[in-house]
């Protein structure tokens, strides 16, 4: 039998259970076992002897894959040092968890991406003349819409930035059709479903902030799109989002540890069920 972790913070396996749940049912049925650990409780390093690695302060025997709900590449890559397989790998998360690097990975493959500009507070005044207003600003790690803003002129962003608590953030122009964006789920190479997201009374239209959310059907056009972000990555379970200019797909961040809430509410697919198919295919 294949035996997995599924790594979680502590206060975030409390939050999603259900979907702890799942990934165990998932699993179970595909003749596998998963079992919850918590990421605080880990230590890892290095000794004289190489990489060192313990739970609870205690070795810990080795599973076949590990699935990472933690945003955490550097222990991702420190077991991938170790030979462990690791789903999303510590690439994925190290691109995806920094909105800067990943709009660098995708815009050079030639990705339509919005007009960015990376900032801190001393070169935010120039950047502003620089873009124009308004803009939106957004921290590199930020998740679920959280501190990004909308920047009506010169004197907002002043304002703002005086308790905008990030070193380094992105400065944006708007994209055209504000309140909406699509949400690609992918397992490996596969695009399992595409969300459309929308909200009349703000310009994030994240489902977890209240906006609204229907199955969406990729043209042939987009979904050639979609597949030249896949095919930059070794991807697990990712979320591809993407906003719209002009009825046109552009390309805006790739969530790592993505919720799957949206799709368990809407759809029928079991998404974790196929990402763990998919992960015990893939070690063999």
């Amino acid at each position: 039998m294949k035996t997995g972790w599924l790594i979680y913070r502590k206060q975030d396996a409390e939050r999603n259970r259900h979907n702890v749940t799942f990934y165990e049912d998932a699993a179970k049925r595909q003749g596998a076992s998963i079992q919850l650990y918590y990421f605080e409780n880990f230590s890892y390093g290095t000794s004289e002897n190489g990489l060192t690695l313990f739970y609870e302060g205690k070795p810990i025997e080795k599973p076949d894959f590990v699935v990472m709900r933690a945003d955490e590449p550097l222990f991702s890559y420190q077991l991938e040092l170790m030979s462990y397989r690791v789903f999303n790998n510590s690439q994925v998360s190290l691109v995806a968890n920094d909105k800067a690097r990943t709009l660098q990975v995708v815009a050079g493959a030639g990705v339509p991406t919005p007009v960015s500009r990376v900032a801190n507070h001393g070169s935010a005044a120039g950047i502003g003349a620089e873009l124009g207003y308004p803009l939106v600003i957004k921290p590199r790690d930020g998740h679920g819409g959280i501190d990004v803003l909308w920047i009506k002129n010169e004197a907002s962003l002043s304002e703002t930035l005086q308790n905008y608590n990030h070193d380094t953030f992105l400065m944006q122009q708007p994209v055209k059709d504000l309140g909406r964006d699509l949400r690609v789920y992918v397992v490996g190479r596969q695009i399992v479903a595409a969300m459309l997201r929308a909200r009349d009374d703000d310009f994030r239209s994240n489902y977890c902030l209240g906006g609204s959310a229907t199955r969406y059907e990729l043209s042939c056009e987009e979904e050639a799109l979609v597949n030249k972000v896949i095919d930059l990555f070794d991807f697990g379970f990712v979320g591809i989002d993407f906003m719209f200019s002009d009825g046109q797909m552009i390309f805006n961040e790739i969530e790592d540890v993505v919720g799957a809430r949206m799709l368990y509410h809407l759809t029928d697919l079991d998404v974790v069920d196929i990402y763990v198919d998919h992960i015990l295919k893939t070690i063999g």
